[in-house]
């Protein structure tokens, strides 16, 4: 009798906890959907939505969907479009709910702030269908806001924060972007600054290089800096004026130009950074007094992007990473290697000639494959990797280095194809000049580091196995 009762117990038990999982709360999830259904002002989704227009304050936006993902702005005018917020306005639109109906037959429209309407909003589906809503001011929290549809008297209650983002001007829909690539496809770059100009391209292995020089480096973290500041730069305001208002913009002959290809077809994205806001001047305006100069402000500087008609402003940090002198993005190895590649080496020093080759990750000394120590000959690409001091892009000959007859020549190769070739001459006053072939400037080299290349066989070669003590 005790186990019949306690199994009739146990199926209490289960009864009552399924009831309570599938009508509380599996029920209660499907009733909360089902009332945000009902509430749910229209059947429609984000991605269907294919126009949108925005009017409030005097202010007319509108936008259409171009393709699946891109936007482009045809009221007030053409602008490239941030399709990223305009996709996020669209979703905004497809979930919009009302809280609750506040009153059916409103003989007051204006104290809700509805007439006229604080921002009316109009959207288009894929298919035609057109819908619409006007928002009105807040209510008193200011949790919601008063909202009502096109030509009707039912007031209902939108939450506020839905509201105010739906209740975008032109410059919130603008494409802020500074320019618009994706940098992996970047082929080339020219930068002409204050501090110099200086053209790159990049190799298949996506190597930077100094174009019209043959082996000259670019830094590959460097040129990415740059790259990184025109991809993710954004445009801090845009210059809504008429440009022929002003005596000049400095567009003409720009601060800063930046040109780059990118993708297959090799597209050119142009940016021209002109002069600070603060010294565009109007025609026929006078300078204003001393005492009636504005208080200084954050520094933005004109600029524009040669694909479209917008002209815009960009903050001084990003003229700041575009105004680099060539030897800025210059590799600063000496030999500019990937050392995994290297699978032989030729060292010509003050001690001899040596012969160095890899196998199967180890390091051996001449046709004799006699086993050369690793930290060695590790040496040797530690020499090459070192950071140079400076260079001398304008040499002189050979002979006033100690470059035509180098005291030390290193060679290093991979599969019979050279790599580097670095001969290493006189000493400075603060180095050793040196120079890699197909580089026409001489490097001052950190004379640190570099007494690894001038080493006998005997500091190379692993020393025997010490002979077993006899018994």
């Amino acid at each position: 009798m005790r186990f019949k009762g306690t199994l009739i117990l146990l199926v209490v038990v289960l009864a009552l906890g399924a009831f309570i999982y599938f009508y509380e709360i599996k029920g209660g999830e499907q009733r909360q959907k089902a009332k945000e259904s009902e509430n749910q002002i229209w059947k429609v989704e984000g991605k269907n939505i294919q126009q949108i227009e925005i009017s409030s304050s005097g202010q007319y936006v509108a936008a259409v969907r171009k393709g699946d993902k891109e936007w482009v702005l045809t009221a007030p005018q053409t602008y490239d479009a941030d399709s990223e917020e305009l996709d996020r306005v669209a979703n905004s639109l497809a979930t919009l709910r009302r809280e609750s109906i506040l009153e059916q037959n409103s003989s007051d429209m204006a104290k809700f702030g509805l007439n006229p309407a604080q921002t009316s909003l109009k959207f288009k589906t894929r298919d035609g269908k057109d819908y619409g809503i006007d928002f009105g001011i807040n209510n008193p929290t200011g949790n919601f806001a008063y909202a009502a549809f096109p030509g009707q008297k039912t007031v209902i209650l939108i939450s506020s924060s839905a509201a105010g983002t739906l209740g975008k001007k032109v410059d919130d829909l603008r494409n802020h972007s500074v320019l618009s690539f994706e940098q992996p496809e970047v082929q080339s770059l020219i930068v002409n600054n204050p501090k110099g100009v200086f053209e790159l391209t990049k190799d298949k292995d996506d190597r930077w290089w100094f174009k019209g020089f043959e082996k000259r480096a670019a830094d590959g973290p460097g040129v990415r800096a740059i790259l990184n500041a025109l991809s993710m730069g954004k445009i801090k305001e845009f210059f809504n004026e008429n440009p022929e208002d002003y005596a000049t913009l400095g567009l003409d002959k720009p601060l800063i130009d930046v040109s780059l290809t990118y993708g297959k077809d090799k597209a050119i994205k142009h940016l021209m950074i002109g002069l600070e806001k603060s010294k565009l001047k109007k025609k026929g305006v006078k300078p204003a007094a001393a005492e009636e100069k504005p208080a200084p402000t954050s520094t933005v500087y004109l600029a524009k992007d040669a694909s479209r008609p917008d002209l815009f402003f960009v903050e001084k940090e990003l003229v700041d990473k575009l105004t680099k002198s060539p030897n800025d993005v210059r590799d600063k190895p000496l030999a500019s290697i990937q050392r995994w590649d290297v699978d032989s080496i030729e060292l010509t020093n003050t001690k001899g000639n040596f012969s160095f080759s890899k196998l199967n990750g180890e390091w051996f000394l001449g046709a004799a494959k006699k086993k050369a120590k690793w930290d060695a000959v590790n040496g040797i690409l530690d020499a090459m990797e070192k950071p140079v001091k400076d260079w001398i892009d304008k040499p002189g000959s050979p002979k006033e280095y100690g470059l035509d007859k180098p005291p030390v020549h290193v060679v290093l190769k991979q599969g019979g194809a050279v790599l580097a070739d670095c001969a290493l001459g006189k000493s400075s006053k603060n180095g050793i000049y040196a120079q890699v072939k197909g580089d026409s400037s001489v490097k001052i080299a950190d004379p640190d580091g570099l007494s690894s290349l001038d080493r006998g066989e005997a500091d190379f070669i692993e020393p025997p196995p010490a002979a077993a003590p006899k018994k």
